[in-house]
């Protein structure tokens, strides 16, 4: 499998007081950690803009049926 060239990460909007995604550009991949309930990527280490990162994305456990 492929690294991904772009996440699409979760994070809190304070402004807003909800969860909100952005696309994040990934330069370098370094692995995932995986949800222990679902065992999908919880969260991806990366390399972004020069610097490294940890960016949370949705795991299956939050990806609920609307």
């Amino acid at each position: 499998m492929a690294d991904p060239t772009e996440i699409n990460s979760v994070f809190w909007n304070e402004e807003k007081k909800s969860w909100d995604h952005k696309m994040i550009q990934v330069e370098e991949y370094h692995g995932f950690v995986e949800c222990q309930q679902c065992r999908r990527p919880l969260s991806h280490n990366i390399k972004t803009g020069g610097e490294f990162k940890v960016v949370y994305v949705e795991c299956g456990c939050s990806r609920r049926e609307k």
